[in-house]
């Protein structure tokens, strides 16, 4: 009894990790997604600030003062994604479930509807800590030149 109660304890503690990207894999996957040059900005803001949002945690979920936010952008629900908040938006037209994916297309589909419209001060971790910084240091060792 006891053993199959720590297996199950274990088996639901891995399932609520979020899965964590190393910089130079986020740098690649971003690079081969199109965000390098996207809008302007250098393929090490969007690892910068990607950074700052979750620590490339792929499954991350954080409460927010609308809705939660989802995700290695951590895009919120009220006005991106559809988690069933009220009045939510939905303006990615993507369900929220689907920014936790490793492969990171939704994310990134809907980052880029975010970017175009808003630019990246729509984060406020861009603005303060990548914002007018060297981004060259985020790519730097990862072959994406």
């Amino acid at each position: 009894m006891r053993v199959a109660l720590v297996v199950l304890c274990v088996m639901w503690l891995s399932s609520c990790e979020s899965r964590t990207l190393d910089r130079c894999s986020v740098a690649r996957i971003f690079k081969e997604q199109g965000l390098d040059g996207y809008e302007g900005f250098s393929l090490g803001n969007y690892v910068c600030m990607s950074y700052w949002e979750s620590r490339f945690k792929t499954h991350r979920v954080r409460t927010a003062d609308t809705g939660k936010d989802y995700g290695i952008f951590q895009i919120n629900s009220f006005k991106w994604c559809d988690d069933g908040t009220p009045g939510g938006k939905n303006l990615c037209k993507v369900s929220c479930a689907d920014l936790l994916n490793d492969d990171l297309k939704a994310s990134i589909d809907c980052a880029k509807m975010i970017v175009k419209g808003e630019g990246l001060k729509s984060w406020d971790t861009w603005e303060s800590y990548c914002n007018g910084r060297k981004m060259t240091r985020w790519v730097k060792g990862c072959g994406v030149h």
